[in-house]
């Protein structure tokens, strides 16, 4: 009897510049990498956005291993033969966003023909702005990101004197109070587009969004359709940050982003220091974003990476090719 197979694989790489945010220092970035061999004998890879550990979100590296595996034993014989049902199949996932939107990633290959995606330049800082700047060599993001630091208002007069016409955002990582209110109304700029994920819990948004003069998205509150709605329904936010591995994969992702048109919300699509795989999706969503969104170059945090084709930098705009994976740097 015919079969799927599914293989695990890790590959892992430095930071060309070390990460620091308001949660975690990281000097280099692991994932996981899963691949789906259909019935016929097709391969499918996956790229996991998951860390190691859980500083970030419960999901590990590990625990979607044994996710994964255990679903998988239920269909290691089914012939998924259309995307509706391959969706349907995977909605067994969703008490597991990250595991659940490797496979979305898959499936969507499987049952899509890929094109050539090209999009704004979105980079973000993590400390040292102008160390980034250097590495720039003159061909400039359409927008920066600065992660949220004590002496982030060095960074914002940085932009302010060396780059005014740069878009810009803030990614607080749900780590402000009312304490930074009135620091962060001081940032207001007609090419700030808004601060990330300022605060932790709805209550506080509810609380201090009328006192921030800065657009709101939330990020790490995105968890869901449902969350979002919460949110946009009670006025509370101008926008939200949508990430795949977050709200369950690339199908899930979609139906946010035709929600957020019919409401007019704006949005934009966030990476999770991602390689090329993953890099791919992310640009793909992003096409018709409203703002740039968190989409780099493929040396832009790595000299390495899985996929052959570079993303590359063209007239201040990336483009992505569909991926295809270097299997000889993967390590099972």
């Amino acid at each position: 009897m015919r079969k799927n197979n599914m293989n695990f694989y890790m590959f892992k790489a430095p930071f060309r510049v070390p990460i620091k945010t308001p949660l975690v220092e990281l000097e280099e970035r692991e994932v996981l990498i899963v691949e789906w061999q259909d019935v016929d004998g097709h391969n499918y890879y996956g790229e996991c956005n998951a860390f190691k550990t859980d500083w970030y979100h419960f999901e590990t590296i590990e625990s979607i291993k044994e996710v994964l595996t255990n679903w998988f034993k239920k269909h290691e014989f089914d012939q998924i033969n259309h995307y509706k049902l391959s969706c349907q199949l995977i909605d067994e996932l969703n008490d597991f966003s990250n595991a659940r939107s490797v496979m979305s990633m898959i499936f969507f290959q499987k049952f899509h023909e890929l094109h050539d995606v090209k999009v704004e330049y979105g980079a973000t800082v993590n400390h040292d702005i102008e160390t980034y700047f250097k590495q720039y060599n003159g061909q400039l993001p359409s927008r920066i990101k600065i992660k949220w630091h004590d002496d982030i208002k060095n960074d914002i007069a940085f932009l302010e004197k060396n780059y005014p016409n740069i878009q810009r955002a803030i990614d607080a990582n749900g780590v402000l109070s009312q304490n930074e209110i009135s620091l962060l109304n001081t940032f207001e700029h007609q090419n700030f587009i808004y601060i990330e994920q300022p605060f932790l819990t709805f209550d506080s948004y509810y609380e201090y969004h009328k006192s921030l003069s800065l657009p709101i998205f939330i990020d790490e509150s995105a968890l869901n359709l449902e969350q979002i709605k919460q949110f946009n329904d009670s006025q509370i936010i101008d926008g939200v940050v949508i990430k795949p591995s977050r709200v369950g994969g690339i199908d899930k992702a979609l139906e946010i982003i035709d929600y957020c048109k019919a409401h007019n919300l704006k949005y934009v699509i966030g990476g999770m220091y991602e390689f090329g795989l993953s890099g791919y999706f992310t640009a793909y969503l992003a096409e018709q974003s409203n703002y740039p969104s968190d989409i780099t170059p493929s040396d832009y945090y790595f000299v390495d990476d899985i996929v052959f084709e570079k993303a590359v930098l063209e007239n201040n705009k990336i483009i992505y090719s569909p991926p295809k994976i270097d299997i000889n740097k993967l390590i099972k």
